[in-house]
């Protein structure tokens, strides 16, 4: 009773002092979380998102199916190398839409990783003019093609890592998260 009638020098823990600061949170805990929030992706740009790593995944089986087959590939496996051809092109067109998707916010955010997609993009285009270019020829050469379809699928995966990269970055959890 008489710490009471003396000012309450035993305060207990679950009446803090009144005279007692709150502790101010670091700056770059504040800058994090400010960034985090301007570049959280929107329900839209998850679900295109998931499209995108899709249509990418799919372009890199088509590839690595070729790989294997082109030891002994002819020119009437055209319609395969044009599957592949079809793939890369919906990766590609999937990959464009979502970059299109950004906020001025994550535009700025995400500069250098859009940078990186741009030019794996670039090279992902490269080698799919090359694959064409080599099955434009008249005599088809099994091991060049090869080489050709294994720098495409090095290519995708490049790609890919960045995409995934720029998930992270927007806060899409990967599919493996999700199951």
């Amino acid at each position: 009773m008489l710490l009471a009638q003396r000012g309450g020098h035993g305060t207990s823990a679950g009446n803090p002092s009144m005279g007692a600061p709150n502790p101010t949170p670091n700056n770059s805990d504040i800058n994090d979380f400010n960034r985090a929030v301007a570049l959280q992706a929107t329900p839209e740009q998850t679900a295109r998102f998931r499209q995108l790593t899709k249509s990418t995944e799919a372009a890199r089986k088509e590839a690595q199916s070729l790989i294997q087959l082109s030891e002994n590939a002819t020119k009437s496996d055209s319609s395969r190398y044009s599957n592949l051809n079809d793939a890369v092109d919906e990766a590609r067109s999937n990959n464009q839409q979502f970059m299109r998707s950004f906020s001025t916010s994550q535009q700025s955010g995400l500069k250098p990783q859009t940078k990186k997609l741009t030019k794996a993009d670039v090279d992902v285009s490269k080698q799919s003019k090359a694959l064409a270019h080599e099955l434009e020829r008249s005599a088809i050469d099994n091991t060049r093609i090869a080489s050709v379809v294994e720098n495409l699928d090095k290519a995708l995966s490049g790609f890919q890592a960045v995409q995934i990269d720029i998930g992270k970055e927007m806060g899409i959890p990967s599919e493996e998260h999700l199951q």
